[in-house]
């Protein structure tokens, strides 16, 4: 299905509190992300891409267009709809894995038992089995993003949505979640939306890579990362190294030119 999540003719523009001044942000766009594809966004700082997945969240409204899922359109968040932001996200009264059972607090479609069986298997996907009964306030920040991670995994979205959920872990934890989320999509083809800088990661993570230009955003580039490097070889650690680096290469170009754009117009 090649529009499980569509954007369609998506605006937004942000005005001053007088309301005088305003900012556009997003130009008028369309986008189409097939079931069960991670669609990294990329662009200079500022652009508008975590823009547009709070708006696909429902914690942004656009001024213009429709966000439509599996043939539905969207108004305000729901829990076919998970989001990991880049900041720590837990409840220091509940325990780790109170923290991660949370997720399945509002899903009818499975048993007590089944809930508990689901937080057990994130908890442990995420390395945090040995921490189960300690509460958030007393375990490192990049502990709390695994849980915040797991969390939203539990509650079974029909549509992850990343922001920078890794960038302030370190390097070791960071890589071992971006294979553990290639592992997910794998045996759950989870549509991921996943906003971040970093080029290589989105290279190693993404079906397909959308290239935003300067504020407002528009799509400058849509990238097939499928089509050069096989997931089966990223996960392997087999992929061929100079496409890496070729492509690594063609998108900071691109990115570049973005930016002196935006610094053109400042």
């Amino acid at each position: 299905m090649q529009d499980f999540l569509q954007f369609k003719d998506i605006s937004k523009t942000f005005w001053s509190d007088d309301g005088k001044v305003e900012t556009p942000v997003i130009t008028p766009m369309s986008l189409s992300i097939a079931e069960g594809e991670i669609v990294m966004f990329l662009g200079p700082s500022g652009c508008g891409k975590t823009t547009l997945m709070r708006i696909a969240g429902g914690l942004e409204t656009q001024d213009t267009g429709q966000v439509i899922l599996a043939g539905e359109a969207l108004h305000g968040p729901d829990r076919r709809r998970g989001m990991v932001f880049q900041s720590y996200s837990s409840f220091p009264w509940l325990t780790v894995r109170n923290n991660i059972k949370f997720g399945t607090r509002y899903r009818k479609d499975i048993s007590a038992a089944e809930k508990d069986e689901i937080t057990d298997r994130y908890m442990t996907m995420v390395g945090l089995a040995r921490y189960a009964d300690f509460y958030t306030n007393r375990i490192s920040g990049g502990m709390r993003q695994r849980v915040a991670i797991a969390r939203t995994l539990a509650s079974s979205p029909d549509v992850l949505l990343m922001d920078e959920p890794f960038g302030a872990l370190d390097a070791q934890t960071r890589e071992y979640l971006q294979f553990q989320l290639m592992d997910i999509n794998r045996r759950e083809k989870k549509t991921t939306i996943f906003v971040t800088h970093d080029v290589e990661e989105a290279i190693l993570l993404a079906s397909r890579i959308v290239i935003f230009s300067s504020r407002p955003a528009r799509i400058v580039e849509e990238i097939d990362v499928n089509a050069l490097l096989s997931p089966q070889d990223r996960r392997d650690g087999n992929a061929d190294t100079q496409v890496f680096f070729d492509l690594r290469a063609d998108i900071l170009k691109i990115i570049r030119e973005e930016y002196s754009h935006m610094l053109e117009e400042t």
